[in-house]
């Protein structure tokens, strides 16, 4: 049975909230002549529903009597941010991006030094891979990883570097920290990685960066697809897509993207 939502609408709640919203567009304090002029409410219902928001703090009364938001509204949001599940917001748009580009797509965060899956959805092809959550590649063979190292602090991932060294797990393996470096400083400048062949002959890999809400990197979703399947004229083409979509998962744990200044 479908149920009728405006059956049970609140109208006093919906002109709140709308008395909100606009407060909250404004770049000035409204007053109830304002809020009036716009929503054609009247004037005493104005004044009710302001009496009442700023009773409960989320409105401030200034001289002149105009109003303006506190950041009541604000606190809230933070602490629904807190409880954000990041594996809970990924998967949704994980899964959109297994149908689109039909490869199997991982989550990973920094454990103890490594790349440590965290969520993964199989793609809808015919090879499946074995990678499982919890499974742990070194940073510097995993797009992921490389995604995980390249907007940490630099101290800390020499240290990552000096404990745990380089081995050539195929013939591309990246050995040296010099190199590795080089690659990092690529991942900052086009906004995600890349790892071909590195950690298993004939295994490909594309990862960009998901931010929390205060802009630091929390984790990496990558795509991992065969050789033959994602040729590297294809590497850009997917990268891009793929920090689109960890963007759309960054803003869902309250991140807001930096304002890139004109040129």
């Amino acid at each position: 049975m479908e149920i009728n939502k405006n059956r049970y609408s609140v109208p006093a709640m919906e002109k709140g909230l709308a008395i909100i919203e606009m407060l909250a567009k404004s770049k000035q304090p409204l007053g109830i002549t304002d809020i009036y002029a716009i929503t054609g409410l009247p004037k005493s219902t104005v004044f009710m529903i302001l009496t009442t928001l700023e009773t409960l703090d989320y409105v401030e009364k200034l001289d002149g009597d105009k109003y303006k938001l506190t950041l009541k509204l604000y606190h809230l949001g933070m602490s629904l941010f807190s409880k954000l599940d990041i594996r809970q917001v990924a998967r949704p748009i994980m899964e959109e991006l297994a149908e689109q580009l039909r490869f199997t797509v991982h989550l990973a965060k920094l454990d103890h030094g490594k790349s440590m899956y965290i969520e993964k959805v199989s793609g809808p092809g015919f090879v499946q891979f074995s990678t499982a959550i919890g499974h742990t590649w070194p940073l510097y063979i995993s797009a992921g990883g490389k995604v995980l190292a390249a907007y940490m602090p630099e101290d800390k991932l020499d240290e990552i570097i000096d404990a745990q060294g380089f081995q050539a797990y195929t013939a591309n393996s990246i050995t040296t920290k010099e190199a590795f470096k080089e690659i990092l400083q690529s991942v900052r400048e086009n906004g995600y990685a890349l790892e071909d062949e590195e950690g298993e002959s004939g295994i490909r890999c594309v990862a960009a960066p998901v931010y929390d809400k205060s802009g630091q990197v929390a984790a990496a979703v990558s795509i991992t697809a065969l050789r033959n399947e994602l040729p590297a004229n294809k590497f850009h083409e997917v990268g891009l897509i793929l920090r689109d979509q960890a963007l759309r998962i960054s803003v869902q744990l309250g991140y807001v993207e930096p304002i890139q200044p004109s040129t």
